[in-house]
């Protein structure tokens, strides 16, 4: 995605389905599948408030569509954990299982949009004054030869 604070985030939630993958029944793991879905839930929790709060900064104009896909993953991550509580033994695999799949869709499609977002309000606010020239507005643009040129607008509603 190729913002860094993110992207650290998605490394910290895929180690964590790994060890929470390595805990289980069966594969040499410990009975400690509790704990390690404990902290999986709290990396995935404080990962998609950060993002959310990144999209409402910066009028993110995806945010719904977005926040609805974290929810819908919190509503199923939570299901699973009620049935790793209630001691259902295939939860923990169909939990890292449904992860795997999700995050990887999530991170290809829905994240790339919201970094290439990011990035591109970053670029325009580093781009504010050049040094050695007037400043720009907040939302000019500078090409490649240096020449100012102001970005195509979306029209509300699009």
């Amino acid at each position: 995605m190729f913002v860094t604070e993110i992207d650290d985030e998605h490394e910290e939630i895929f180690q964590a389905v790994s060890e929470l993958q390595s805990a289980l029944p069966g594969r040499g793991g410990s009975p400690g599948v509790e704990t390690f879905t404990q902290r999986l839930t709290a990396c995935i929790a404080a990962h998609f408030a950060h993002e959310e709060r990144l999209m409402r900064a910066a009028r993110y104009g995806s945010l719904r569509w977005h926040k609805q896909q974290h929810d819908n993953a919190r509503m199923r991550v939570g299901q699973f954990v009620v049935r790793i509580g209630e001691g259902d033994s295939d939860a923990g695999s169909e939990l890292v299982e449904y992860l795997k799949s999700w995050l990887h869709a999530h991170t290809r499609l829905a994240d790339q949009m919201m970094g290439a977002f990011l990035r591109n309000q970053r670029r325009c606010v580093k781009l504010t004054f050049r040094t050695g020239t007037k400043p720009v507005d907040a939302c000019d643009w500078i090409d490649s030869k240096g020449d100012r040129f102001a970005p195509v607008r979306a029209k509300k509603g699009f």
